[in-house]
């Protein structure tokens, strides 16, 4: 009876701060994600301000307009055209993605051990003949 019962505290107790657990947590991932979206803006309002400085204005409004188009929504926003563009249409994406064979050096390029060696007791002999 005494288990049944403190067993049953245990439930109601769990209920209740589970919930306040997951809002706690929720809101400081919320804030986290806030202050690092603010950070990156003024990261690239300074690197804008840069270019400007440098005068490529050009530059510099490309980035605040890709600044803008920052939201939370929407953090990424070109990767889904990044996404859209991965696929069998595009070869040199799409190649990364299979398997394929391991990378090796040219035949022309490769040097064996017994090709050097001469060269190293060419080397040798000759410092030794001063």
């Amino acid at each position: 009876m005494f288990q049944k019962n403190v067993q049953w505290f245990v439930d109601r107790l769990a209920e209740r701060m589970v919930p306040a657990i997951g809002s706690f947590i929720a809101s400081a991932f919320q804030r986290m994600l806030i202050l690092n979206h603010a950070e990156h803006h003024d990261q690239l309002e300074e690197q804008a301000q840069r270019y400007e400085a440098a005068g490529k204005k050009d530059i510099a409004r490309m980035i605040r307009a890709q600044a803008q188009s920052l939201t939370l929504d929407n953090p990424l926003p070109v990767s889904e055209h990044v996404l859209s563009e991965f696929g069998a249409e595009n070869p040199a994406l799409f190649e990364a993605t299979q398997a394929s064979a391991p990378l090796s050096l040219p035949n022309s390029t490769k040097r064996s051990r017994a090709s050097r060696r001469p060269s190293e007791d060419n080397t040798t002999s000759e410092q030794e003949q001063p």
